[in-house]
């Protein structure tokens, strides 16, 4: 069984307040000073963690193999092995959990001496990488693993492999690897699908141009959200171009902690002091449709429904008691009736 409640740092991913993860990823364009800009805008916007990619090409492809172009791209989006613990220092002072996905096995060594407090086994790994996954798996840490390149039972695998380490701190993050996402491709209800197979807490990675399909997510129940943050659209680079620059993205956290607060619990909230206050006005008593005289039954066709702000009358859901009494005296037309009135 996997924990419905994961702490991690100061935040709790599976309560009452989704978990909003900055995707900056790759676009630090390599620059140290952009990768600090990115968190700090990540930490004003209310993010709870920023997350980057742990790239070393020649740990990822045979070389020989890769076009020029290919091996540039690659270049580009290096996450240099000597920035780790600088940008989680960084990211300690701004009070901001910082955590990276590695795609090679000597990364999650490097990242547990940071003492990180997450990982995350992006969706290529959790497809393609069983050691890497069974690796991340043995550090026994809050683990985010996203399931875009996999099918039915290429998740249900790589979660097999990670539930026989031992580590019971899994979340599940439903994405679609195609950058952008067009939304008839979301498919939001598969969340629900991945929690009834899986009973892990979910999430959604969203690539999405805008926010509107995170609001929908966390609405239908994602507990985590990842989303792509830049300082600039038009910047160089793979990711920038579907990302939210700072403005959208703090947008995007606000509206979360709205729907957060909005969505409640399972039970029925108890009544607002002004409900209670107005609801006795608002319910239909029984009053006469014509004159009833002394003696006569009541009958269906001599009633008739109105409201009152007085406290008196009979309830319209108690008709069916008083069907077939007789009248003790004279009712007029559009009098309410009152128990004193029938025997």
């Amino acid at each position: 069984m996997f924990k419905n409640k994961v702490k991690v740092g100061n935040n709790i991913m599976g309560g009452p307040e989704t978990f909003i993860i900055a995707e900056i990823g790759s676009n630090h364009n390599q620059k140290l000073e952009l990768a600090y800009e990115l968190i700090d805008v990540a930490f004003e916007s209310g993010a709870n963690a920023v997350k980057f990619q742990s790239i070393k090409p020649d740990k990822l492809y045979n070389l020989e193999d890769l076009e020029s172009n290919d091996k540039e791209l690659l270049n580009k989006i290096e996450f240099k092995e000597e920035w780790y613990q600088k940008i989680k220092d960084y990211c300690d002072e701004n009070g901001i959990t910082y955590f990276s996905a590695p795609t090679y096995l000597e990364a999650i060594e490097i990242l547990q001496k940071q003492d990180v407090k997450l990982m995350k086994l992006a969706s290529p790994q959790t497809f393609g990488f069983p050691k890497l996954i069974e690796k991340v798996g043995k550090t026994n840490l809050p683990t985010i693993m996203s399931t875009g390149y996999c099918k039915y039972k290429e998740i249900e695998r790589a979660v097999d492999l990670f539930k026989k380490t031992g580590n019971d701190k899994l979340v599940l993050l439903h994405c679609i690897s195609d950058y952008p996402t067009d939304e008839k491709d979301v498919n939001l209800r598969f969340l629900n699908t991945l929690r009834k197979m899986f009973g892990t807490i979910v999430g959604f990675s969203d690539h999405t141009l805008g926010y509107e399909v995170s609001l929908a997510a966390v609405a239908m129940g994602a507990e985590v959200i990842e989303k792509h943050l830049t300082l600039d659209r038009d910047m160089e680079g793979p990711d920038h171009y579907f990302a939210l620059e700072p403005d959208e993205f703090s947008s995007m956290v606000k509206g979360i902690r709205k729907i957060d607060k909005a969505k409640g619990n399972k039970s029925k909230a108890n009544l607002r002091d002004f409900e209670m206050k107005f609801r006795n006005e608002l319910e239909m008593k029984i009053i006469a449709k014509d004159k009833i005289e002394k003696g006569e039954k009541i009958t269906r066709d001599k009633l008739d429904y109105l409201r009152t702000k007085q406290d008196i009358g009979i309830s319209a859901w108690k008709e069916e008691d008083i069907l077939g009494l007789q009248a003790r005296t004279n009712i007029n037309k559009s009098e309410f009736l009152l128990y004193t009135y029938l025997s």
